[in-house]
């Protein structure tokens, strides 16, 4: 996939921020490409307003290392679960504070 056919597959996904009408027949002009950056023109088919974009593309590979870890990625090893004695206990004491849930954090 070529780089104008690519922005035209994205540009249906976005409205003119003008007239709020579909970007899909959009005018795309590329006024310059250099590596994994491209200035380009867009003009809304309905209204013609025009906004010149920079567009930076980023490869899978480069996608994999910025990806955030997963919720329970790098999840500290914890030798014993919570024993229900623990909950119960913590349930007395969530139920008998009134007042904000950061009080229960502050020191002493």
């Amino acid at each position: 996939m070529d780089l104008l056919e690519l922005l035209r597959f994205q540009a249906r996904r976005y409205r003119c921020s003008a007239c709020g009408e579909n970007m899909a027949d959009c005018g795309i002009n590329v006024l310059a490409q250099q590596g994994n950056r491209a200035l380009v023109r867009v003009t809304c088919a309905s209204c013609n307003d025009e906004n010149l974009l920079q567009i930076i593309f980023q490869t899978e590979a480069e996608a994999e290392e910025e990806r955030q870890p997963a919720f329970d990625e790098g999840r500290p090893e914890v030798e014993e679960p919570i024993s229900g004695d623990e909950l119960l206990e913590l349930h007395s004491v969530l139920a008998g504070h009134e007042g904000a849930l950061t009080d229960l954090f502050s020191s002493r």
